[in-house]
């Protein structure tokens, strides 16, 4: 008895759903924080303007982060359609998510309350 479950996606209007992207990642704090810490390491203060040095990093940033997304998903999205398909991996993801589950049932029986006596 095997099932396969497919999951369909549907957009209704894909410049929301970037628009939210954008907006999400815009005003994600952790990417601000990032930039502040490196960018400066790599900005010259002797060669003046120092701003569009930094637009620039933060573009090639942000080029290269594209660049190597797309290709993260392009190779996911492949590998997500063969995996889909095929009985065998469902049936080997489902012993190895059972194996996983009696493995950490077993760790938490015998590790103890981690407290001393």
């Amino acid at each position: 008895m095997t099932s396969t479950v497919r999951l369909k996606y549907v957009v209704d209007n894909e410049r929301v759903i970037a628009g939210l992207f954008v907006i999400v990642n815009v005003l994600n704090p952790k990417t601000a924080l990032f930039f502040f810490a490196f960018l400066p390491q790599f900005v010259s203060p002797s060669v003046e303007p120092v701003a569009p040095q930094i637009l620039f990093l933060g573009a090639l940033f942000v080029g290269m982060a594209i660049v190597s997304d797309g290709i993260y998903a392009l190779i996911a999205g492949t590998a997500g359609q063969f995996l889909s398909g095929n009985v065998r991996v469902a049936r080997f993801q489902k012993r190895m998510a059972g194996t996983i589950y009696i493995l950490l049932g077993i760790t938490t029986a015998v590790s103890g309350n981690g407290r001393s006596q």
